[in-house]
């Protein structure tokens, strides 16, 4: 099918546009993707206690853990508090939620041991790749993938009568104009059905919220529950009451959350307690999931020990439909080499997302005339290249700074975010050639990639080399992670060297 000029060039221009104006914060969204896909692997990774505390053989007693929260953190009457178990690991997160702000614990329910939350690398990245600590970020990550969307569906348009021929052809001894262009076509059709999944599960996750809003004030007069009641997040709605009461115990409210759910099995997953020691008091017990399949909790009175809420009275096929929707967005089934693949379909977009802005820049303005032209170049190049560096620096830092530092978690972070900003800024500056920039930026991410995979086996006894002797298998798979990233960045700083050659003939 060939399309006419006019709508070839309507098309063209949508696509280009569409893909310009997205690409640096798909890059982001992609390649924070991966480390996504691996969060609880990386976790482990990045606490050595998690890999001292393996799972135990039985469940941990949750009056237990709330009695050692309570000896290092005082709980007054109408506290809230969240514990969070893991499959990886015997210790159990403690969230308990205060007026200044949230102090995070791990309990370790063996030993009774209390430690400070000491990083946060898995989880800052996680919420990095849905731009989670911005204002509405969660919504402009749903539009993102809208225009990602447009720029999909475009490109289709637009390569259909080749798509034969340019499926297949790629020359990396042509010059980087050409090759760019056959490098962008080829994983663009490659990943395509990958790309379009991940466009429209994440663009209905992420505006769920927006679009509800939208409905409680255009449908059901300005009701938000109503709206929740119907795709299946309903919340019981209760006020503290202000007066003290006793509690149930935990154990006793949890067992009570178990038999009124059919198909809750194992330990909790998550165990969330409201207005504490208050007349008014619930607890919210949510039980593990299975892959594509239906979520399980209740809500308990605390002081009456009685059910008044469950998964199966608020499940809807709305609940159901973005509950498949989110394990196919982060992979939830078919195993470990499911995430492989997703992992190298993401870093395929992202040379993708790069390639296509060098294809748009060399045929609209080649010697880089326009200002606007050499901004975005820069730009792709220090955003691009920035993230993948001080990725690099974040795991470096965890192993690097001291365990007793203060508030050693927001270093780590700290340190990602100004080196992520120097790069992106340092590549503004007109004497340092953009392409140049980008040699030094993976040259670095890659030599700090494999500096930590190196250093954890000279100091760590959990390693590339003995993770899956000593039953690690997450940090084998975090550690494979950064071989994988240590030889994809070196080989594009290849890459990119031999592109300045070409430059400058």
């Amino acid at each position: 099918m060939k399309l006419a000029p006019r709508t070839f060039r309507i098309q063209w221009d949508l696509h280009a546009w569409a893909g310009v104006i997205a690409s640096l914060f798909l890059f982001v969204i992609f390649f924070c993707g991966v480390f996504s896909l691996f969060r609880e692997d990386i976790e482990v990774w990045q606490e050595p206690a998690f890999q001292r505390a393996p799972p135990g053989e039985s469940p941990p007693s949750f009056d237990v853990l709330l009695e050692r929260v309570r000896a290092h953190v005082p709980l007054p009457r109408g506290a809230n508090l969240g514990l969070l178990t893991h499959e990886e690991t015997r210790l159990v997160t403690a969230y308990v939620f205060e007026p200044s702000g949230t102090r995070v614990l791990w309990l370790d329910p063996l030993t009774g041991e209390v430690l400070p939350e000491r990083s946060r690398l898995s989880s800052e990245l996680y919420w990095m790749h849905f731009f989670y600590r911005l204002p509405w970020g969660q919504e402009f990550s749903g539009l993102v993938a809208v225009a990602l969307l447009v720029t999909l569906v475009s490109g289709l348009v637009i390569h259909l009568k080749d798509l034969r021929q340019q499926w297949w052809r790629f020359r990396p001894e042509v010059k980087p104009r050409f090759s760019s262009s056959d490098a962008h076509k080829v994983l663009g059709v490659f990943g395509l059905p990958f790309t379009a999944m991940m466009g429209w599960t994440g663009a209905v996750l992420c505006l769920a919220g927006l679009m509800s809003q939208g409905l409680a004030a255009g449908v059901f007069r300005g009701d938000p529950a109503r709206v929740n009641q119907l795709r299946g997040y309903a919340q019981p709605v209760r006020e503290e009451a202000h007066r003290e009461a006793a509690m149930r115990p935990l154990d006793e409210l949890v067992a009570h959350a178990r038999a009124a759910v059919p198909g809750a099995e194992g330990t909790p997953r998550y165990v969330d307690l409201h207005f504490h020691g208050d007349a008014k008091a619930w607890v919210s017990v949510f039980f593990q999931m299975a892959p594509l399949g239906a979520d399980h909790y209740a809500f308990v009175d605390s002081v009456s020990g009685e059910t008044f809420g469950t998964s199966i009275d608020s499940r809807t096929p709305s609940f159901s439909f973005e509950r498949v929707l989110f394990d196919l967005h982060y992979a939830h089934y078919g195993g470990l080499l499911l995430k492989g693949l997703y992992a190298l379909l993401a870093l395929a977009m992202c040379a993708v997302l790069v390639t296509g802005n060098l294809i748009w820049l060399e045929r609209r303005d080649e010697p880089r005339a326009h200002r606007g032209n050499r901004l975005l170049e820069r730009l792709t190049v220090g955003v691009s290249g920035g993230l993948v560096l001080a990725a690099a620096v974040y795991f470096a830092s965890n192993r690097a700074l001291p365990d007793a530092l203060e508030r050693r978690a927001d270093w780590e972070f700290g340190l990602f975010l100004g080196v992520w900003a120097l790069a992106a800024a340092l590549t503004l500056l007109p004497r340092i050639p953009p392409l140049r920039a980008g040699v030094w930026l993976c040259t670095g991410a890659a030599a700090l990639y494999a500096g930590v995979a190196v250093t954890d086996v000279v100091f760590h006894e959990a390693h590339l080399f003995t993770a899956l002797a000593r039953g690690l298998p997450s940090v084998f798979l975090t550690e494979l992670l950064l071989c994988a990233l240590a030889l994809g960045c070196g080989a594009l700083a290849r890459g990119l060297a031999r592109a300045t050659t070409y430059s400058r003939r």
